[in-house]
Protein backbone atom coordinates (compact mmCIF):
# COMPACT_ATOMS: atom_id res chain seq x y z
CA UNK A 1 0.00 0.00 0.00
CA UNK A 2 1.68 2.95 -0.78
CA UNK A 3 0.68 5.77 1.89
CA UNK A 4 -0.15 9.36 1.14
CA UNK A 5 -1.62 10.25 4.68
CA UNK A 6 -0.22 8.88 7.98
CA UNK A 7 -2.53 9.32 11.19
CA UNK A 8 0.08 8.66 13.49
CA UNK A 9 -0.87 7.83 17.46
CA UNK A 10 2.21 7.97 19.06
CA UNK A 11 3.49 6.92 23.00
CA UNK A 12 7.49 7.38 23.11
CA UNK A 13 10.08 7.62 25.93
CA UNK A 14 7.11 8.34 28.29
CA UNK A 15 5.34 11.53 26.27
CA UNK A 16 1.94 10.84 24.44
CA UNK A 17 1.54 12.50 20.85
CA UNK A 18 -1.39 12.32 18.02
CA UNK A 19 -0.47 14.00 14.54
CA UNK A 20 -1.22 13.90 10.95
CA UNK A 21 1.82 13.93 8.07
CA UNK A 22 0.28 14.39 4.57
CA UNK A 23 2.53 13.59 1.38
CA UNK A 24 2.92 17.69 -0.26
CA UNK A 25 3.88 18.80 -3.28
CA UNK A 26 6.01 16.04 -5.11
CA UNK A 27 6.62 14.28 -1.73
CA UNK A 28 6.73 10.43 -2.19
CA UNK A 29 5.40 7.83 0.41
CA UNK A 30 8.83 7.22 1.68
CA UNK A 31 9.66 10.20 2.01
CA UNK A 32 6.68 10.33 4.45
CA UNK A 33 8.02 7.17 6.18
CA UNK A 34 11.17 8.97 6.37
CA UNK A 35 9.76 12.18 7.94
CA UNK A 36 8.01 9.85 10.54
CA UNK A 37 11.12 8.40 11.65
CA UNK A 38 13.09 11.89 11.85
CA UNK A 39 10.66 13.01 13.92
CA UNK A 40 10.86 10.34 16.38
CA UNK A 41 15.01 10.28 16.04
CA UNK A 42 14.72 14.00 17.35
CA UNK A 43 11.21 12.92 19.77
CA UNK A 44 12.38 15.33 22.59
CA UNK A 45 13.33 18.58 19.99
CA UNK A 46 9.03 18.13 19.98
CA UNK A 47 9.72 19.68 16.19
CA UNK A 48 7.19 21.48 14.16
CA UNK A 49 5.76 19.38 11.33
CA UNK A 50 4.88 22.47 8.99
CA UNK A 51 6.97 25.05 8.95
CA UNK A 52 6.21 27.59 6.49
CA UNK A 53 6.42 31.13 5.89
CA UNK A 54 4.04 32.19 8.47
CA UNK A 55 6.77 30.83 11.09
CA UNK A 56 8.44 33.58 12.18
CA UNK A 57 11.90 31.98 12.08
CA UNK A 58 11.66 31.34 8.50
CA UNK A 59 10.59 34.99 7.81
CA UNK A 60 11.78 35.78 3.87
CA UNK A 61 13.61 32.46 3.10
CA UNK A 62 12.90 30.70 0.39
CA UNK A 63 13.48 27.33 1.93
CA UNK A 64 11.44 25.25 4.27
CA UNK A 65 13.10 22.07 5.99
CA UNK A 66 10.46 18.89 5.98
CA UNK A 67 10.79 19.30 10.12
CA UNK A 68 12.07 22.16 12.09
CA UNK A 69 13.34 22.94 16.25
CA UNK A 70 13.40 26.42 17.45
CA UNK A 71 15.01 27.22 20.84
CA UNK A 72 13.39 29.01 23.37
CA UNK A 73 13.53 32.71 21.44
CA UNK A 74 11.98 31.26 18.55
CA UNK A 75 15.27 31.05 16.59
CA UNK A 76 16.41 27.78 14.20
CA UNK A 77 17.88 25.06 16.40
CA UNK A 78 17.66 22.14 14.22
CA UNK A 79 16.56 21.83 10.71
CA UNK A 80 15.77 18.42 9.00
CA UNK A 81 16.01 17.16 5.65
CA UNK A 82 14.55 14.01 4.24
CA UNK A 83 15.40 12.16 0.88
CA UNK A 84 16.89 13.80 -1.88
CA UNK A 85 17.88 17.59 -0.71
CA UNK A 86 19.44 20.12 -3.68
CA UNK A 87 23.01 21.44 -2.72
CA UNK A 88 22.36 24.52 -3.32
CA UNK A 89 19.53 24.25 -0.54
CA UNK A 90 21.93 23.53 2.00
CA UNK A 91 24.37 25.76 1.09
CA UNK A 92 22.11 28.40 2.20
CA UNK A 93 21.30 26.51 5.12
CA UNK A 94 24.26 26.15 7.04
CA UNK A 95 25.33 30.00 6.51
CA UNK A 96 21.51 31.82 7.20
CA UNK A 97 21.73 29.88 10.62
CA UNK A 98 25.30 28.95 11.36
CA UNK A 99 25.01 28.02 15.45
CA UNK A 100 21.89 25.19 14.10
CA UNK A 101 22.41 21.59 14.21
CA UNK A 102 21.32 20.25 10.36
CA UNK A 103 20.48 16.69 10.07
CA UNK A 104 19.84 14.57 6.99
CA UNK A 105 18.25 11.38 6.35
CA UNK A 106 18.60 8.74 3.75
CA UNK A 107 17.18 5.46 2.96
CA UNK A 108 20.30 3.37 2.57
CA UNK A 109 23.86 3.46 3.61
CA UNK A 110 25.27 4.11 0.15
CA UNK A 111 23.03 6.99 -0.04
CA UNK A 112 24.12 8.32 2.85
CA UNK A 113 27.99 7.74 1.92
CA UNK A 114 27.45 9.39 -1.32
CA UNK A 115 25.48 12.37 0.40
CA UNK A 116 28.59 12.96 2.74
CA UNK A 117 30.95 12.87 0.36
CA UNK A 118 29.13 15.70 -1.96
CA UNK A 119 28.92 17.70 1.47
CA UNK A 120 32.53 17.48 1.53
CA UNK A 121 33.04 18.68 -1.60
CA UNK A 122 30.29 21.72 -2.34
CA UNK A 123 30.09 22.28 1.84
CA UNK A 124 31.74 24.75 3.98
CA UNK A 125 31.95 22.57 7.65
CA UNK A 126 30.19 19.81 6.00
CA UNK A 127 31.18 18.03 9.84
CA UNK A 128 28.33 20.10 10.76
CA UNK A 129 25.62 18.32 8.55
CA UNK A 130 24.96 15.23 10.57
CA UNK A 131 23.56 11.96 7.80
CA UNK A 132 21.27 9.33 9.44
CA UNK A 133 20.72 6.16 7.23
CA UNK A 134 19.20 2.89 7.53
CA UNK A 135 21.17 -0.29 7.23
CA UNK A 136 20.75 -3.16 4.82
CA UNK A 137 16.79 -3.54 3.98
CA UNK A 138 15.71 -1.63 7.44
CA UNK A 139 14.22 1.48 5.61
CA UNK A 140 11.98 -1.17 3.46
CA UNK A 141 11.30 -2.73 6.82
CA UNK A 142 10.55 0.37 8.72
CA UNK A 143 8.13 1.57 5.87
CA UNK A 144 6.27 -2.07 5.51
CA UNK A 145 5.45 -1.21 9.46
CA UNK A 146 3.53 1.95 8.28
CA UNK A 147 -0.40 1.67 7.33
CA UNK A 148 -2.71 5.48 7.23
CA UNK A 149 -3.38 4.85 10.83
CA UNK A 150 -0.08 4.16 12.98
CA UNK A 151 0.75 3.58 16.50
CA UNK A 152 4.03 4.41 17.64
CA UNK A 153 5.41 2.71 21.19
CA UNK A 154 8.36 2.10 23.03
CA UNK A 155 11.55 4.40 23.11
CA UNK A 156 13.91 6.32 20.99
CA UNK A 157 16.68 8.53 20.89
CA UNK A 158 19.16 9.51 18.34
CA UNK A 159 18.51 7.51 15.69
CA UNK A 160 18.24 4.19 18.45
CA UNK A 161 14.47 2.48 17.83
CA UNK A 162 13.23 -0.01 20.26
CA UNK A 163 9.71 0.16 19.19
CA UNK A 164 6.25 -1.31 18.58
CA UNK A 165 4.82 -0.21 15.58
CA UNK A 166 0.77 -1.12 14.41
CA UNK A 167 1.99 -4.00 17.19
CA UNK A 168 4.78 -5.82 15.20
CA UNK A 169 8.03 -4.77 16.93
CA UNK A 170 10.90 -2.52 14.98
CA UNK A 171 14.43 -2.38 16.86
CA UNK A 172 16.96 -0.61 14.89
CA UNK A 173 20.15 1.65 14.87
CA UNK A 174 20.19 4.33 12.37
CA UNK A 175 23.91 4.60 10.87
CA UNK A 176 25.38 7.90 11.06
CA UNK A 177 28.03 8.69 8.46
Amino acid sequence: MDLYRLRAEMGVNGGERKFILNCIDNETPEHLAMKLAAYLCFWDEDLLLDASAKTPALSGQEFRPDLLGLDAGGEVALWVECGNTAMHKMSKVVRKWPDARVAMFKDTEAKGRFLREELTRNLPGPDRVEIYCWPARGFREWKELLSEKTEVFGEAKAGAFNLVVNEKIYATDLLRV
